[in-house]
């Protein structure tokens, strides 16, 4: 018996043990695979219970404080175009206007568009003060910021 026909015996006799030993491991790990995709999907979906109010609450908040600012962004704007326009002489008026409606628009968007945020775009000082005030301190609508006559008697 020559040398290759000692390896070929070997390596059967290693195939014919190794057989079932790797049917025992593969018995072994699945039910051991199975119990970590089933603990993955429990994490998984709690992650998914606590994640999803959290972020809906930073996403309310995230919009009322930009709501909130947008009046004080579009003064802002107002007044550092009024500085431009004024140090140019009004060369870029037309420019500064697109840009000033732009911004305006903006924020008309996130602070939802509100009938006092239209009375202030169109420079209407009691409305734009009452905008500011609403925003700045949640506090309703007063008849000058509704733009509606009081009520006669």
């Amino acid at each position: 018996m020559g040398f290759l026909d000692k390896a070929k015996g070997l390596l059967d006799q290693a195939k014919d043990k190794a057989a079932p030993l790797a049917e025992q491991a593969k018995e072994k790990a699945a039910p051991l695979a199975s119990q970590a995709l089933a603990k993955t999907k429990e994490v998984t979906e709690q992650v998914k219970e606590k994640a999803g109010p959290m972020a809906t609450e930073a996403r309310e908040k995230a919009s009322e404080l930009a709501g909130k600012a947008a009046p004080a962004v579009a003064a802002g704007v107002d007044k550092a175009a009024d500085g431009f326009d004024k140090a140019t002489k009004s060369r870029f008026a037309d420019k500064v206007d697109a840009v000033q409606d732009k911004v305006h628009g903006a924020a008309d968007k996130v602070a939802g568009d509100d009938a006092a945020a239209k009375a202030a775009r169109a420079d209407d000082p009691v409305a734009a003060t009452e905008a500011a005030r609403k925003a700045a301190f949640d506090l309703p609508d007063t008849p000058a910021a509704s733009q509606e006559p009081p009520a006669s008697s």
